[in-house]
């Protein structure tokens, strides 16, 4: 038997029972602690239009797209993320005067990268967009829904690094040659600071321009941080307005009771492009890669026809399982059924009639579909943690007349609230 037959693709996998139940219970926590802020859920196809994403960011995109064409020609793929997609929706199907906009979403992404511990080429994606709000006090609100979601699904120690886009880029702005900044950026990318030194050093930018690069990767830490940042921005416009709108930010964010919770890292930056200010990072001491992501992209959705500012977060689903799993978070299975129903075969229609009685009265009950004899229907219980064993046996005076079989095999009659309240 060919290996494609039984096996899931490479990056994918099937999620059993146990593990489904603790993934759609954070699901569903996330979402309730999402629409806490007044956020609204939307959806989004799984697949678009590649020009639709090419437009979004297609130098980036191209490499970890699943495309494909469809039988009247038209190349699609596979949405890689939930930001772009929202981005075309809200450029097509609302105005100014809608907004602000609070949408979150949770759903499968795909990308094609290289999997490993926490990256999964299919994954599902929970986040946030703030549309239509400019400014500190909207992107502090995506930091507060992001400390309060990550901590409401369990997380203990996560941290949120902030950052700015403008801050690297109004550094490297004098620079003459376009490829040296994109040689920095994904070095920085990389955390490989060794090739990042070395362009730095070999790039044409004045000397206090590169003391100010070399130093980025260390401007890391508390409030602090931007005063010395603030410091090596000197000569930029663009590198000074960045500080003066982190510190601003990073102001309400402590006022809301989350200093604890979050830092500064002007050395973060993204490989997508449409990022065009404020950056929040999450991670947490279980994993050794970022847990949540997002930022400002206030150019975005002009690219689908309509001009809105933006801003917003992300997590995986799965790498929030697996911070919890290392954590010694034990999520609690789900309920068995109360009951596991019998019948002889003369009495099937009966079964099932009792069983709908019983479910609308709010009872968890499993029907046996197999025939089995009471004693395999105790064993099968047992196994399945079910807490009674009853056999339908006839009717009398238009009532089902049922008994429980106890665990030693023996059985009692009584009343339907006897048997039951039992």
């Amino acid at each position: 038997m060919k290996h494609t037959i039984v096996q899931t693709p490479r990056g994918a996998k099937d999620i059993l029972p146990k593990e489904a139940y603790f993934k759609s219970r954070l699901e569903q926590r996330a979402g309730e602690l999402i629409e806490a802020w007044g956020y609204s859920r939307v959806y989004t196809p799984t697949f678009e239009f590649y020009d639709a994403l090419a437009q979004a960011d297609g130098h980036v995109l191209a490499d970890i797209l699943y495309r494909f064409v469809d039988r009247e020609g038209a190349t699609l793929a596979l949405r890689p993320e939930m930001t772009i997609p929202i981005a075309r929706m809200v450029a097509t199907r609302y105005h100014r005067d809608d907004m602000p906009l609070r949408l979150y979403y949770i759903g499968n992404v795909f990308r094609y990268a290289e999997p490993q511990a926490g990256r999964y080429r299919e994954f599902t994606q929970v986040g946030i967009e703030l549309v239509g709000a400019a400014g500190p006090r909207a992107d502090a609100e995506v930091v507060s829904v992001a400390a309060a979601v990550l901590e409401g699904l369990g997380l203990t120690s996560f941290r949120l690094d902030l950052g700015h886009i403008g801050f690297f880029r109004g550094l490297v702005e004098a620079v003459s040659d376009n490829r040296a900044a994109g040689a920095l950026n994904e070095a920085l990318l990389a955390q490989d600071y060794v090739r990042y030194e070395a362009v730095v050093r070999e790039s044409d930018l004045p000397e206090e321009r590169k003391q100010a690069l070399l130093a980025l990767p260390t401007l890391r830490g508390d409030g602090s941080v931007l005063e010395e940042a603030r410091r090596l921005a000197q000569g930029s416009d663009g590198a000074l307005r960045a500080v003066d709108n982190l510190a601003a930010i990073y102001q309400l964010v402590k006022a809301a009771g989350l200093g604890e919770r979050v830092g500064i890292d002007l050395g973060i930056t993204k490989d997508l492009d449409y990022y065009s200010g404020f950056l929040i990072e999450g991670y947490t001491p279980e994993l050794g890669f970022t847990l949540a992501s997002g930022g400002r992209y206030d150019a975005l959705i002009g690219r689908f026809g309509q001009d809105f500012p933006a801003t917003g977060f992300a997590f995986s689903i799965e790498r929030a399982m697996l911070a919890l799993d290392r954590q010694g978070w034990r999520e609690p299975p789900p309920p068995p059924p109360a009951i596991f129903l019998i019948a002889d075969e003369g009495d099937q229609a009966r079964l099932f009639e009792f069983a709908a009685f019983l479910r609308r009265r709010g009872l968890r009950v499993e029907v046996d579909v197999s025939g089995m004899a009471p004693g395999e229907a105790l064993a099968y219980a047992v196994k399945k943690q079910i807490d009674k064993v009853i056999r339908v046996a006839g009717e009398r005076d238009g009532r089902p007349q049922i008994e429980e079989i106890l665990p030693d095999g023996a059985r009692r009659q009584g009343s339907i609230d006897d048997v039951l309240g039992s």
